[in-house]
């Protein structure tokens, strides 16, 4: 690997990036697919988690795409070490898909599931990209810090920004606006966006932890409403039904109908 002179993370330059894999044939090959964007310098690789925190710590890279498996220090435990004005933002990847709840609570940008594809790392760097000029990495990767070194972090993090919902093999991530309806059917968490429905690993009870305040509304025990969603609504035989962009109608339970109502004022 010989990486390109870089000039930073601002707009009009490129951004400086490190990669953590202990694993040759994985690290070359992300290497390979990194190469083809020119938004990015590719200036260290890492075969490991103690590798990786001294490469951070000299070449201070704008971006850090991390496995989560690796020797001495887990990507998860890389990202904890993270901190001050020079952190750089965290992508996460990894074969297991079962970090992924926790990755996306601890504010890391991305989560892509090997093996690798080359639409789905140009989706993340053009996030990455987005990230970086919008000046917020350091912040970023402080509250990562800040969540990993918090027991029982689900109460204590910011409000999720998107949600992560389970589709093929990958963690998609859909924007709060995209989806109206959030329920559970048959023990499982759905989450509607268009005419899809996609798995959700949260409990509806962790959503209202963590959705923002005010954007959805608990309109019976299986059903999170977002609130810009909703077309209409009006009673039937005394059942308060809420008619939501997508055609979809749900009825409020007796018990709710007056907090919903209060809410949609």
């Amino acid at each position: 690997m010989s990486p390109r002179a870089s000039e930073g993370g601002t707009a009009g330059t490129r951004l400086r990036a490190l990669i953590a894999d202990d694993e040759p044939r994985a690290r070359q090959f992300l290497e390979k697919l990194l190469g083809e964007h020119e938004e990015l310098d590719l200036v260290g690789a890492a075969r490991s988690g103690a590798e990786a925190l001294q490469l951070i710590a000299s070449l201070k890279p704008d971006v850090a795409f991390l496995d989560i498996h690796m020797p001495d220090l887990s990507g998860l435990e890389v990202a904890r070490h993270l901190r001050g004005a020079d952190a750089p933002i965290v992508v996460f990847v990894t074969a297991y898909d079962k970090y992924a709840t926790e990755a996306f609570e601890v504010a890391a940008l991305d989560y892509i599931l090997k093996p690798l594809k080359r639409e789905r790392l140009a989706e993340t760097v053009r996030r990455v990209v987005a990230e970086a000029r919008n000046g917020r990495p350091a912040a970023r990767a402080e509250a990562l810090r800040q969540a990993l070194d918090s027991p029982g972090m689900a109460s204590q993090l910011s409000p999720l920004r998107r949600l992560p919902v389970r589709h093929r093999r990958e963690v998609k991530l859909l924007d709060l606006v995209q989806v109206p309806l959030i329920f559970s059917r048959d023990r499982l968490v759905l989450a509607r966006c268009e005419t899809h429905e996609y798995l959700v690993d949260y409990t509806l009870q962790e959503l209202e932890q963590r959705l923002p305040e005010g954007q959805f509304v608990r309109v019976h025990r299986a059903a999170l409403v977002n609130v810009d969603a909703i077309e209409s609504y009006g009673g039937e035989d005394g059942v308060l039904v809420l008619k939501l962009r997508d055609g979809t109608r749900v009825e409020a339970s007796e018990r709710r109908a007056a907090e919903v109502r209060r809410r949609l004022r």
